[in-house]
């Protein structure tokens, strides 16, 4: 009966998902976006800073309180110079899809 109790203890702890896990999945997905959006044959990115942030002035009816991730990042480009940028990527409210992605230099993102 104990061996019972504590297979059932195991099993309901493994596969329940921490908030923390959802949140790492959108850094990971946020920082695939960014990525994707690079000029070609560019090298070495890497994410210098990060942010979480939810967006409660949101002006689109469709979404309201979007969670928003802003990254610093920098990557060499095919010519060997280094940029420093930052980017954003907008998630729909329940963090499963991207709304939008914004990559440019800091003058940019508002």
């Amino acid at each position: 009966m104990r061996i019972l109790f504590v297979i059932v203890t195991v099993l309901l702890l493994i596969s329940c998902e921490s908030a923390g896990f959802d949140s790492d999945k959108r850094q990971i997905r946020a920082k695939d976006e960014i990525r994707a959006k690079l000029p070609p044959r560019s090298t070495d990115f890497d994410v210098e800073s990060f942010k979480e942030d939810t967006l409660h002035n949101w002006p689109d009816s469709n979404f309201k309180d979007p969670l928003q991730y802003s990254l610093g990042y920098v990557f060499k480009d095919s010519s060997g110079n280094i940029h420093h940028e930052n980017g954003r990527v907008l998630f729909t409210p329940d963090g499963k899809s991207v709304i939008q992605t914004i990559t440019g230099d800091s003058s940019q993102i508002h």
